[in-house]
């Protein structure tokens, strides 16, 4: 592992995407959310993605120049189109119009196409539940493209993780937020484990053949991740492409010049509702309803009982207070080696 703070880090983001031709604005907003991943303590979403991100965008495939765009528009609803630039943009511009729009009106629905990778889900729905609204935000699409995930039963991929993010208000405290994959793990965790040399759980994919197995390298030779709950998860998974790709009206845009293979259809859809619509107490009902849950008395195996999201608001204190953060070497060389193709140089600590 590779020892970076998180100054380095921030540093190096910002300097690489800036350097693709990332106007200064946004490539704050990208550096924000991938450094904030390794920060909330889900690495797997981080700088791993970096070397990806600068070669898509050296290739045209992300277009880092572009800017959202609204392209209809009411009190209460919008469609953004990315424009192909970068996903962490255009879902920020999303959040924030669905956030604008909800204040005003009391539930706002705005969904985004032409949408590259956006990161980490759970970022967005705290920033709304920061401003007072619950957000909740859905991808999906992916799978149009490159099929990663096996339906309940099947030995085959069909669907993708496509990902659910909620965020909750609440009173004196971090937000409740609730945020994962509709697969039982998500493919950047995999891709961790990979990077880290690491088997995986049993249960977590299958190889091409659609048997179990524990070698991340199995589902990248054309194996498959699995539904969360089962059948249960697998209602999700369906729901969240719906929600994603259907309702935003992604197909309708997956011929455009531009678009990363695996993103052409993807779309997103981020509701936002007031949290005092009906109840101004809300903040503080929610603040009691998780003290409640939280004073359980734990299984003898486990320190405490924790609410959604208090896993990443604990990691954030003490990574913060840390000061630096953990890489993988592999990882870091990615990094690397994309910076001297751009004729950058990055440093940090020795391992």
């Amino acid at each position: 592992m590779i020892t970076v703070t998180i100054d380095e880090l921030t540093s190096t983001v910002r300097r690489l995407v800036e350097a693709v031709g990332t106007p200064p604005n946004n490539a704050r907003v990208v550096t924000r959310l991938i450094v904030g991943s390794h920060l909330a303590g889900h690495d797997s979403h981080g700088v791993q993605h970096l070397a990806r991100y600068l070669e898509e965008a050296q290739n045209g495939l992300i277009v880092p120049s572009a800017e959202p765009e609204v392209v209809s528009d009411s009190l209460s609803a919008a469609r953004v189109r990315g424009n192909w630039g970068w996903g962490h943009v255009t879902a920020d511009y999303t959040m924030r119009l669905a956030v604008e729009k909800a204040l005003a009106t009391g539930v706002a629905m705005v969904s985004a196409v032409e949408c590259n990778h956006i990161g980490r889900l759970g970022d967005y729905v705290e920033e709304a539940a920061a401003k007072g609204c619950i957000g909740i935000l859905t991808s999906g699409g992916n799978a149009e493209e490159l099929a990663t995930a096996a339906p309940f039963g099947g030995t085959k991929a069909v669907l993708a993780p496509n990902p659910l993010a909620i965020g909750f208000p609440a009173e004196a405290e971090h937000p409740i937020v609730v945020d994962f994959a509709t697969t039982i793990v998500a493919g950047g965790k995999l891709a961790l484990a990979k990077a880290k040399g690491a088997k995986v759980p049993l249960g977590w994919i299958l190889d091409k053949n659609g048997m179990p197995s524990t070698d991340p390298d199995d589902y990248y030779n054309g194996g498959a991740l699995l539904p969360f709950g089962e059948h249960k998860g697998f209602g999700v998974m369906v729901a969240a492409e719906i929600l994603g790709r259907i309702l935003s009206g992604a197909d309708e845009y997956s011929d455009t010049d531009h678009g990363g293979t695996y993103f052409k259809h993807c779309g997103i859809t981020f509701l936002a509702i007031r949290a005092d619509l009906f109840d101004r107490s809300f903040e503080a009902r929610t603040t009691e309803l998780a003290h409640r849950v939280r004073a359980v008395p734990p299984q003898p195996t486990v320190e405490a009982v924790m609410m959604p999201g208090d896993y990443e608001y604990k990691a954030r204190i003490d990574r913060t207070r840390k000061g630096t953060l953990e890489i993988p070497e592999s990882t870091w060389d990615e990094v690397v080696a994309a910076a001297n193709k751009l004729g950058k140089e990055v440093t940090a600590s020795k391992p």
